[in-house]
């Protein structure tokens, strides 16, 4: 749902006056975590959601609801348990579908809209992949597998373009089977004949509604490192929480300097990065070993330009501030 109006008011207001610890199968999550802070939103959509979705993703659902619905304490923590181990094994599937698929060749392709297909994805995390690779070339992207005798697809989309909207259209041109979804996200089944169609007509709807776009390097806004401060952050947090149709700003910062890195789990580039003037700041860009953004991040000796989102992590009570780098500009 968007992040608008009485939609974000209860967000935000679930986070704020909801003592979430007293819920009996969370606080347990939170407790294998040793996470001793405030429950945030960011606690919610990236640890809490991808444990309780593991279930349904692998044929377990019923854990899901067995976890939530239940306030048997032994049953709790089997069924948590069984999730986060699902979660585990959730994140290794998925990267190993991210190892086999060929980025350099879909940029090369250079589609305003990524559709990518192969016939034995396991059809509980076509969506993340889809989101993956939406986030990695900041384009809408659809991922499409096999599923019995039917294929099944998950699209992402970026703000500009409307997935939902699409569904529609598609489903009154025939072209595919059935679907549904909103502005950002949708799932349609499709008959594997109709996947060159599918292509063609959705590379030319986007182009007749994004003619005069340029979808590169956009942010809202030029900024100073030196205004990087917790009083800054905390106005930024001030707009959130953040989701569809409410986005975590995107910012443009000069003159930064990589003056130390550290490569996470061959995948992931953790940096301290150095403006002209003032202290250092800790940075990392997500999933771009491997990739150009990622090179000169780990050998371009001079100044670069930076399209970033700005983080604050509170760990043990102790706040830093962490840039999330999304594109570098020479």
């Amino acid at each position: 749902m968007p992040l608008r109006n009485i939609n974000k008011i209860i967000a935000r207001h679930t986070i704020e006056y909801f003592n979430l610890r007293n819920n009996i199968a969370l606080n347990y999550i939170f407790d294998q975590f040793n996470l001793k802070k405030k429950i945030s939103i960011d606690d919610l959509g990236f640890l809490i959601g991808p444990i309780i979705n593991a279930g349904g993703r692998l044929n377990c659902a019923k854990y899901g609801v067995e976890l939530l619905s239940s306030d048997n304490h032994e049953i709790i923590k089997d069924r948590a348990n069984k999730l986060i181990n699902l979660n585990n094994k959730r994140k290794k599937i998925e990267q190993n579908i991210l190892n086999e698929i060929d980025f350099e060749k879909i940029k090369n392709e250079n589609k305003k809209v990524i559709i990518y297909y192969k016939d034995n994805l396991n059809e509980g995390l076509i969506g993340i992949i889809a989101s993956r690779l939406k986030d990695y070339f900041n384009k809408p992207s659809i991922v499409i597998t096999k599923s019995n005798n039917i294929l099944k697809a998950s699209a992402r989309s970026t703000s500009f373009y409307n997935i939902g909207n699409l569904i529609k259209i598609l489903i009154d041109n025939k072209i595919i089977v059935k679907g549904g979804g909103h502005n950002m996200a949708a799932g349609f089944t499709i008959k594997k004949k109709n996947i060159k169609l599918l292509d063609n007509f959705i590379q030319n709807d986007y182009l007749k509604k994004n003619s005069q776009r340029d979808n590169t390097n956009k942010y809202d806004l030029e900024l100073s490192s030196s205004a990087i401060k917790d009083e800054f952050i905390n106005d930024i947090n001030q707009l959130g929480p953040f989701g569809n149709f409410n986005f975590l700003p995107i910012f443009f910062i000069k003159n930064l300097k990589v003056i130390k890195f550290d490569i996470i789990n061959e995948k992931h580039i953790s940096a301290i990065i150095k403006p002209d003037r003032g202290a250092s700041i800790k940075a990392i860009c997500f999933n771009c070993l491997n990739t150009k953004i990622g090179h000169y991040l780990l050998n371009y000796k001079k100044k670069i330009n930076i399209i970033t989102q700005i983080h604050q992590n509170i760990w043990n009570s102790k706040k830093t501030i962490q840039l999330n780098i999304k594109d570098l500009i020479l």
